[in-house]
């Protein structure tokens, strides 16, 4: 069973958060709400597992929940977050059940496994703009937008 949106936005790490500011002082100011969008990643990775369980012939969540090259900020501070295991794995275990794996580099399994990048990106991003809106997939994808404009 997977824990509300609401229930895992509540978490807060002040040591992460304090870390990546020390480590990435010109986000410094953004590092709580960076925090907060790797709790939707996490949870949104969750989900997209559980509902591909629940219904696996359904054409729109079959993708890869990846972390993609614009939502670097975030997989910055996954990299912080990891540095505290205890934390991490405690998190893991409470929220999910299970540890959530940083596996980087999942693009070149896209071919391998007969996907196309731009067709998972794609499903990606409807999916997750259904979840969490369209200021979130923003905040994601400010660099791609900004440069489309």
């Amino acid at each position: 069973m997977l824990c509300t949106l609401e229930e895992i936005l509540e978490y807060k790490n002040l040591p992460v958060v304090r870390r990546f500011q020390k480590e990435h002082p010109n986000k410094a100011d953004r590092a709580e709400d960076i925090f907060t969008d790797l709790m939707r990643f996490f949870w949104g990775t969750k989900k997209h597992d559980l509902d591909r369980q629940a219904s696996p012939k359904n054409e729109e969540l079959d993708f890869f929940y990846i972390m993609d090259d614009d939502m670097r900020e975030i997989d910055q501070m996954w990299h912080v977050f990891l540095l505290y295991t205890r934390d991490y794995m405690n998190y893991c275990e409470k929220y999910f059940g299970t540890y959530l794996h940083h596996q980087p580099d999942l693009v070149p399994l896209f071919e391998k496994n007969g996907f196309k990048f731009e067709t998972n990106l794609e499903k990606f991003l409807d999916y997750n703009y259904e979840l969490f809106g369209e200021d979130t997939i923003r905040r994601w994808f400010s660099s791609s937008i900004e440069d489309a404009i």
